[in-house]
């Protein structure tokens, strides 16, 4: 292992599952191939005893150790089960920092304590980049978190852990070198939890998803749906747009869902069930968005909550219109973004007024391709990183 690796510290996410995180870490990996890596995974998934070979995503060649250990036991008083868990593993971790000359974690989950303990214990920088706040997540009735950790049902419960999450943020936050936020509408909260000079570096799209040329326009408008079959991501909401289309009558519609796996069981039948009850829907499991999006005119985004979805930016790449209701970032700067009281039918009446008015549907897409295409471009987001390592990293 080279003396100049980054040590990546994630969570069961990349490189078994699909998602916005996932394809981050592919991407940052993919991007800084100047540096070596080593990962550092807290496998809370039931991938956990898979090979890398039997991964979604190809694992570059410059990541010379990928590391899995077991999560800890969030069922135990965390001060307590923190320091067992960081004595059970430490022997594990010491051969990846040691060859490392900067942490980087990925969140403020269990996986973004472990990398900031290891960081004070070898003195090395801290990097947090943070895509989602857990805790929030957590308060907002997510069932399960992307890493796989399962919420528990009970209110004292949640909200138990949703103060060990801030608590943990807010550790974090004071020992970070530097907090990057993939999400404009996080920052407030994490200043607030006390992170100083928050750099917002958002998320992007490979420049060969730019489609320069215009869109070929059909007679029949293609609604999708891209997203993890997860409780946050509402799934349920698009077949509630679904049955709005039909309740006004549209006849020049058809639908297309893209969903994967988010070890939801329960919510994951739910939807195969419901999805085959439409036979104007066309339902596709753990495909790549890439095979899929351009049959899409508009995604429709009907998550509870979000940060900043990837697949906003792929889609108006490919000259699809994002449509649905504010979360997080998602807002109308980029796209048919309506307020979350506003109904299913009234969304249903927007989209198709602007969908027979070709001009001006093709000028609000173009008008937002040009601000993907300026500022959420991978090689420019990675470049900032770069800049990011040579400040922070003392030779």
């Amino acid at each position: 292992m080279k003396k100049n690796a980054v040590l990546l510290v994630i969570e069961g996410t990349y490189p078994w599952y699909r998602g916005g995180v996932s394809e981050w870490v592919h991407q940052y990996l993919r991007s800084i191939t100047a540096k070596s890596f080593n990962i550092l995974q807290v496998a809370t998934d039931q991938f956990r005893d898979m090979t890398i070979g039997e991964a979604l995503y190809n694992v570059p060649s410059h990541v010379d150790k990928f590391e899995r250990i077991p999560p800890p036991d969030l069922t135990q008083p965390w001060k307590k089960e923190s320091k067992r868990w960081f004595k059970e593993v430490k022997e594990r971790i010491h051969p990846l920092v040691e060859n490392s000359e900067i942490v980087h974690i990925a969140n403020t989950g269990t996986a973004g304590w472990l990398g900031k303990e290891v960081a004070q214990k070898y003195k090395k920088p801290l990097l947090l980049t943070e895509h989602a706040l857990y805790w929030k997540e957590i308060a907002m009735g997510a069932i399960a978190l992307e890493c796989g950790y399962k919420i528990p049902r009970s209110s004292v419960d949640k909200q138990h852990l949703t103060n060990v999450f801030r608590k943990i943020a807010a550790e974090i936050y004071g020992e970070a070198d530097k907090v990057v936020s993939v999400s404009r509408c996080n920052v407030e909260e994490q200043q607030t939890l006390g992170a100083q000079n928050v750099e917002y570096i958002p998320n992007g799209i490979s420049a060969n998803w730019l489609l320069r040329s215009a869109k070929q326009r059909s007679q029949k408008i293609t609604i999708g749906w891209i997203g993890r079959c997860a409780e946050m991501k509402n799934p349920m909401k698009f077949f509630e747009v679904i049955d709005s289309f039909e309740t006004e009558n549209v006849d020049n519609v058809q639908f297309l869902m893209l969903s994967c796996d988010a070890d939801e069981p329960k919510l994951e039948k739910k939807v195969k069930h419901r999805a085959q009850k439409y036979p104007k829907l066309t339902f596709k499991w753990n495909r790549s968005t890439e095979n899929y999006i351009d049959q899409m005119d508009a995604l429709c985004i009907t998550s509870h909550n979000e940060s900043q979805p990837l697949v906003l930016f792929e889609a108006l790449s490919r000259k699809v219109l994002p449509i649905g209701w504010q979360a997080g970032d998602v807002t109308d700067q980029y796209g048919l973004i309506l307020e979350n009281d506003i109904d299913t039918r009234q969304l249903v009446k927007k989209v198709m007024a602007l969908w027979e008015t070709p001009e001006q549907w093709q000028e609000e897409v173009q008008q937002r391709f040009l601000e993907v295409e300026k500022h959420h471009v991978w090689n420019k987001v990675f470049d900032r990183y770069k800049d990011i390592f040579s400040t922070i990293i003392k030779h």
